[in-house]
């Protein structure tokens, strides 16, 4: 402004001296964290000029009553939870026969900068602990195992790689259960019996078998162990969606699109959603597995 001559030199040193104070814009926004995510796949499908000045119109599967209600229960949970230090929460609700996102909850609040609200944790890398055993137990029925076959609850200690520490699987509840059913093992969520059988399958297999099911965040996954079994390995709560979707079915995976349909600025239509589903699982264990859980 001073090249310009609109302001003196006394004015622009006077300007350059004031402490500037930025404050985030606060727009009436629903479903933030959603329509965020919603943005993003834009921008991977038809490149950043497009998404942000294109004037495309977006049809989305996001069902307002459904999120509002997911809003509410995780603010309510949270709540109920503050005893516990539990600051955040997240949820997601979807159609697993189409890969439809109903609702996505990212944080408590997506305006609360003070404690991250705008990361979506939906999408974010989270240890997923004992919801990952599906993995296991589903090659382990997928290889011939039966819900009644005996599995070995006992101590374990396996050795450390290179003289590294070796590694100690308890459970939950500090005991032993000796020899019981597969069913027994997967419903109670005992932690040794799934070490065990990714130690017989190996570790790769769990990792391999998990992608297949929907796990993105495995790929490229180095420097892993039998512990991935017990969610060691990072995941998101998106892939966990579609991995737990291919049991909702049937043995098939869908990924998933909360979009429908996408137009031009001229009304051309220039995506559409299509089904496309991949065999994953024999239905017979798909069965069982539901059984048990």
């Amino acid at each position: 402004m001073k090249n310009q001559g609109y302001i003196t030199s006394a004015q622009e040193a006077q300007a350059s001296g004031e402490e500037l104070t930025f404050k985030s814009p606060r727009v009436p926004l629903r479903a933030p964290h959603f329509v965020m995510y919603v943005r993003d796949l834009l921008i991977q499908k038809f490149g950043l000029s497009e998404a942000e000045r294109g004037g495309l119109i977006v049809k989305t599967s996001l069902d307002l009553s459904t999120q509002d209600a997911a809003e509410k229960i995780v603010s309510d949970e949270i709540d109920q939870d503050a005893a516990l230090n539990i600051g955040n929460g997240a949820a997601l609700i979807t159609t697993p026969a189409t890969g439809e996102i109903l609702a996505m909850v990212g944080s408590r609040n997506y305006f609360d900068q003070e404690h991250d609200g705008n990361v979506n944790l939906t999408t974010a890398l989270r240890q997923p602990g004992s919801s990952i055993k599906l993995v296991t137990y589903t090659i382990a029925l997928s290889q011939g195992y039966t819900e009644a076959t005996i599995l070995d609850d006992t101590p374990l200690t396996i050795p450390g790689v290179d003289g590294g520490p070796s590694y100690t699987p308890v459970n939950y509840d500090g005991a032993f259960h000796g020899r019981v059913p597969l069913r027994t093992a997967f419903a109670n969520s005992f932690n040794i019996p799934p070490v065990r059988l990714t130690q017989k399958f190996g570790a790769d297999a769990v990792k391999n078998f998990g992608e297949k099911m929907g796990i993105s965040s495995w790929n490229g996954l180095k420097n892993y162990g039998v512990s991935i079994t017990l969610g060691a390995a990072d995941v998101k709560m998106t892939d966990m969606a579609t991995a737990y979707g291919v049991m909702a079915n049937g043995g098939s995976r869908v990924n998933l699109d909360p979009l429908l349909e996408v137009k031009d600025s001229y009304g051309n239509i220039v995506y559409q959603k299509s089904l496309a589903q991949t065999n994953i699982v024999d239905p017979g264990v798909v069965f069982i597995i539901s059984d048990i859980l």
